[in-house]
């Protein structure tokens, strides 16, 4: 990053410092000021948030966006608190594998969308299904990909290992893994997170977490061979670390720290990975197996509060939001893979990674929406909490799965 551009940044960031309010509407000098809610977990992200608000706002001069972020951990509970209280902010930031869960105090966009003649057709549809759910709208998204696999080049090239290439087979890929294990190394980490673990079951067994309607499956034999399966890449054939007590973030720290050879992500971390690893990155697609590659696409999006006094003009704020040249920016940035397939070339000009084109688009081919349920947060907490146990091989999958879904009502 150029002086020029931190410091432009630094003021920026300094301007908006004020901004963060906890209230929906107000005036502001003859504008109607949006509360807009977003997670940010480091200096950094809030940064590219900030800036973001402010060029938005600069698009009409009848918006004021203010801000407010929260980590990810935090994110969604504290806006399932407000949300029930009737005190959440006008813009609210989606995830797709969550949208079910919060839809009682959302907006559905349909209407909107209708009565603006908003056009919906650059946007990935996969997203745009997954921000939805009982055939409404719920969030234009501004980011997706589908789950992939980052490596560390140097640790392929010290062990004198070709790099994976997209078309890879799920026995390729364990003969990789223990080649690149030693020397306090290992060649993948694992973890009990819906988005890292659930993408290599699907390709392994072919079997989803939900009937796709929003109900558990985390019992079916095919569920339970394939999680078993990835959690013996740690607990029995070695080639991953354990983990070590509950870490939602075990898979990233892991892969950054240098002591692990490949690990899941997807293309909306994928930059910031690349900036923050001292090494180069590489990505490839997940493994094949038996029906071939197999993953999922997850992403992000903006969406309106019930208690938004003014959806009209929230409604005008997150179009604007997610128009082609903001979507443009935040793929130069390295801050989002971007929704819209015509802003998409930004991402690809701005990563500057050999390939990535090529594997993106061989998984996009194959990735459908990681459906889920309406208690997803409690089904991901409950899979964290489990996890250590699963993952040391002191409990198997079968035991942990049943639990899981016991534990979230679903027997």
């Amino acid at each position: 990053m150029t002086g020029r551009r931190t410091a432009a940044r630094a003021a920026v960031a300094a301007a908006l410092a004020g901004t963060l309010v906890m209230a929906c509407g107000g005036d502001d000098g003859g504008s109607r000021t949006l509360t807009w809610s977003m997670w940010a977990d480091g200096g950094e992200e809030l940064q590219v948030w900030r800036e973001f608000a402010e060029r938005v706002s600069r698009e009409d001069p009848q918006l004021t966006i203010k801000l407010e972020t929260s980590s990810f951990s935090d994110y969604f509970a504290k806006l399932g608190t407000r949300s029930g209280s009737g005190d959440a902010p006008c813009i609210v930031s989606m995830q797709a594998l969550r949208t079910a869960g919060y839809t009682q105090g959302m907006l559905p966009l349909n209407d909107l969308i209708d009565k603006n003649k908003f056009d919906v057709t650059d946007f990935d549809k996969s997203v745009m299904e997954g921000l939805s759910a009982d055939g409404k709208q719920y969030a234009l998204p501004y980011d997706v990909g589908p789950v992939i696999l980052t490596y560390n080049k140097d640790i392929f090239r010290n062990a004198g290992v070709p790099e994976p290439k997209p078309g890879w087979t799920l026995t390729e890929f364990e003969s990789v893994a223990r080649k690149l294990t030693g020397n306090r190394k290992y060649g993948f980490v694992t973890g009990p997170q819906d988005v890292w673990m659930f993408p290599m079951v699907l390709t392994k067994t072919g079997a989803q977490p939900t009937d796709g309607a929003g109900k558990l499956r985390l019992t079916t034999p095919a569920m339970t061979k394939g999680v078993q399966w990835y959690a013996d890449l740690a607990a029995r054939k070695k080639v991953a670390p354990r983990l070590p007590g509950v870490d939602p973030a075990f898979v990233e720290k892991q892969f950054l720290s240098g002591n692990v050879a490949m690990g899941a992500s997807g293309p909306w971390a994928l930059l910031n990975l690349k900036n923050q690893a001292g090494f180069p990155v590489g990505l490839t697609t997940i493994p094949a197996g038996p029906d071939g590659s197999k993953t999922y696409s997850s992403g992000s999006g903006f969406g309106i509060s019930k208690s938004c006094p003014d959806p009209d003009r929230a409604f005008k704020a997150i179009t604007l939001m997610t128009a082609k040249k903001q979507l443009e920016w935040l793929g130069e940035v390295g801050r989002a893979y971007p929704s819209r397939e015509s802003a998409q070339h930004a991402w690809y000009e701005n990563a500057r990674i050999a390939g990535a084109r090529q594997v993106l688009e061989a998984a996009n081919a194959t990735a459908i929406p990681l459906r889920t349920t309406k208690n997803w947060e409690r089904v991901n907490e409950l899979l964290n909490q489990h996890g250590a146990s699963l993952f040391s091989g002191a409990s198997s999958a079968k035991q942990v799965l049943e639990q899981v879904q016991k534990q979230a009502g679903q027997e």
